[in-house]
């Protein structure tokens, strides 16, 4: 669109990259050529810089260690090289100048290392020697606190009792574990110091004090009992004891009789499910993605935006995974304006019960009532199970529960997660599959096949490109703290419609400016499945995507990416010249197309394998979910009849001032877009109908 945003355009005027060497891998780069010799036959020599060439590289480098592609291509002229050459030298010696720091940084710290060895060795001897000043006693400076030492007992004996504990559940699966006489352990403590909520922030983690690290153990050890007592009452219709849209597990049931004088506030919810599958990753690589937040988030993007590990609870397990202990905070989403993020904070403990079979377990430590009234959410025993399958594979029975204040939740959204759909067992775990999946399809497929003048190293990086571009569009439905969009008021708009703005000032792969965020969720009287068939079908494209002009649409690049998911990225290219980068999925997470215009100079760099970072990318698209309304038999739906859930979303580029004014008028007009595209996608699936 232009400065005013008279018309609209999707994409502006996208530049070519530049610099679009930084924030390269820095791997070493074996510059070569290809020679015939006298015998025909063909070789690879090192290609040899003459001593001027070298000296002038190296001049530059102690300049600009990161030189851009016009920098490189001035500097081949000068020396007489290829780009490439050049490209190739700058990148071989920044990786020649790491190793060499680290070689350097190992010998010191290995030199540290023995000096505090020693250091150690004689703090240790002096302590052993030291006595008291008065008495001539020994001192015993290494003694801990008596009380200290009682709750490490008594924590170590459970842990003890947790194999036992499994073995009996396990031969009598039936059988109550507690016994009637006696309140079940309930994991929201009333010992003073527990709650850790106040002082948790968004942030790197620190250490537990011993007295932490034993109550949080307590609380962890409490919560794997509860999770493998649900765990060993296998449900085959993969659901917790549910009633309606306010599912209430069974081990919740077994205490809440003894929190019955705590006033919960109005719409308390608790919500409750279970899900068993195949997932195409071995156990130990699983518990490790767990154990990891980073890897975490990256694994469950559609449903943790962001999320921060608070403390880490030393357990005496050593260097092995078991017995880990974390807290974390984190935010939990649907992708929809109409559903708050959840904000969860939680204990993570995992735990091998027997070789090949762990079990990872979230239970929030201060299940706070107060808490669910502000828009927050208690996670009560909730995680799991994974079973080598000794091929590759793993089994996992997940299960979920929360409780939390639907309150706050909007009327057309409750049924979906009070029935257990939208942040349920089932949706982690398609979204696990999906990822793993997607590992395992593009590990085992040739990329350099995929398309005619598509290099290994391009397809790479468009598959790069596409995350990036589904993730900003989960950023521009649900405002996060991770990018900083606005929500902006807007009169007379219409139902259900949220609009945001976001200020960008020289960010790489954004454009500058202000950008404009609109998004909506309405109801279909169609399931999932047809749904997301009419909309990701090219032969109806033109029924729905003002951006084409009623042009036909081709699809030039196909990327398969997870196959069993039907996660499929693509280059499409419609009629009027315009190029879309699309990438979409339908499982039983839901389903989701995004999609964004790109330039043509820019994907052409990317698919010779040119870096994508600096791509600028404004992506527009649509999530499905199922409406989560009960049958006529009570089940709910989980999109193979019925209704279902649309979110559309669009972002835009108003201006390339950031300091310029968005006049309501034309976010009005916005809406007018996006209400005549839901119109022509309604009517379309009326007439196909």
């Amino acid at each position: 669109m232009n400065e005013q945003g008279n018309d609209f355009d999707a994409v502006g005027n996208i530049p070519n990259p530049s610099g679009a060497e930084n924030g390269e891998g820095d791997h070493m780069i074996d510059a070569t050529s290809g020679n015939n010799d006298q015998d025909g036959g063909s070789m690879r020599r090192n290609h040899r810089h003459t001593a001027y060439q070298t000296q002038e590289l190296e001049n530059f480098y102690l300049e600009n260690s990161l030189p851009t592609e016009d920098q490189r291509y001035e500097l081949g002229q000068r020396l007489n090289m290829e780009p490439k050459q050049v490209k190739f030298w700058f990148q071989n010696k920044r990786c020649q100048m790491k190793i060499n720091s680290d070689r350097l940084e190992n010998i010191t710290l290995r030199e540290d290392h023995d000096r505090l060895l020693v250091t150690q060795h004689q703090l240790r001897s002096a302590m052993l020697q030291s006595s008291c000043n008065i008495c001539g006693r020994a001192t015993h400076c290494g003694d801990i606190d008596y009380e200290v030492q009682i709750l490490m007992v008594e924590n170590a004996k459970l842990e003890r009792e947790i194999d036992q504990y499994y073995s009996k559940i396990r031969s009598h699966p039936n059988q109550m574990l507690v016994s009637p006489s006696q309140p079940a352990p309930h994991c929201s403590s009333s010992n003073p110091g527990i709650n850790a909520t106040p002082e948790l922030g968004l942030g790197g983690g620190t250490r537990a004090t011993e007295k932490e690290r034993s109550m949080f153990l307590n609380l962890a050890i409490t919560a794997l009992k509860e999770l493998i007592e649900l765990e060993a009452k296998h449900c085959p219709s993969g659901k917790i004891d549910s009633r309606s849209s306010k599912a209430v597990s069974l081990i919740y049931e077994k205490y809440e009789n003894a929190s019955n004088n705590v006033i919960k506030p109005p719409g308390h919810v608790v919500e409750a499910s279970r899900d068993t599958g195949l997932v195409p990753m071995t156990c130990l690589t699983l518990v490790k993605t767990f154990m990891d937040t980073g890897k975490w988030v990256n694994v469950f993007a559609p449903i943790v935006p962001v999320a921060s590990t608070r403390k880490v609870i030393p357990t005496g397990s050593g260097g092995t995974k078991s017995g880990s202990l974390q807290l974390i905070q984190a935010e939990f989403q649907i992708i929809s304006p109409l559903v708050p993020k959840r904000q969860v904070t939680f204990l993570r403990y995992c735990k091998e019960l027997r070789q090949g079979f762990w079990v990872v377990v979230d239970v929030t430590p201060d299940q706070n009532p107060t808490l669910l009234s502000n828009g927050g959410s208690n996670r009560l025993p909730s995680g799991l199970f994974i079973e080598d399958m000794a091929n590759g594979y793993s089994k996992v029975t997940w299960i979920e529960q929360a409780e939390y204040n639907e309150s706050h939740i909007h009327p057309l959204y409750q049924p979906l997660i009070g029935s257990g759909i939208g942040l349920g067992a089932t949706r982690w775990l398609a979204t696990l599959q999906r990822h793993c999946d997607s590992i395992s399809t593009l590990s085992s497929t040739n990329l350099a096949e995929i398309s005619p003048g598509l290099s290994a190293e391009g397809a790479a990086e468009v598959v790069k490109l596409a995350q990036r571009m589904t993730l900003n569009y989960y950023k521009g439905i649900m405002s996060s703290s991770g990018k900083k969009w606005e929500k902006i008021r807007v009169e007379n708009v219409a139902p259900n419609m949220r609009f945001m703005i976001r200020k960008n000032v020289n960010e790489p792969g954004e454009f500058s400016g202000i950008l404009l965020s609109a998004a909506t969720s309405v109801w279909f009287p169609v399931n999932q499945k047809a749904l997301f068939a009419f909309l990701s079908n090219p032969s109806f494209r033109h029924e729905w995507d003002t951006l084409i002009h009623n042009t036909t649409m081709e699809e030039t690049i196909r990327i398969q990416k997870a196959k069993r998911h039907g996660n499929i990225i693509s280059l499409l290219k419609a009629g009027n010249g315009m190029l879309v980068l699309q990438e979409i999925w339908n499982d039983a997470s839901g389903a989701m197309l995004v999609y964004a215009p790109v330039e043509t100079n820019s994907i052409e760099w990317v698919k010779r394998g040119g870096e994508s970072d600096h791509v600028q990318l404004l992506p527009s698209g649509f999530s499905i979910m199922p409406d989560g309304v009960p049958d006529r038999k009570g089940k709910s739906k989980t999109g193979g009849g019925g209704g279902c859930l649309l979110t559309f979303g669009v972002q835009l580029l108003f201006s390339r001032n950031p300091t310029a004014e968005l006049p309501q008028g034309y976010v009005k007009t916005v809406e007018v877009l996006m209400v005549h595209t839901i119109g022509k996608i309604k009517s379309a699936l009326r007439r196909l109908t």
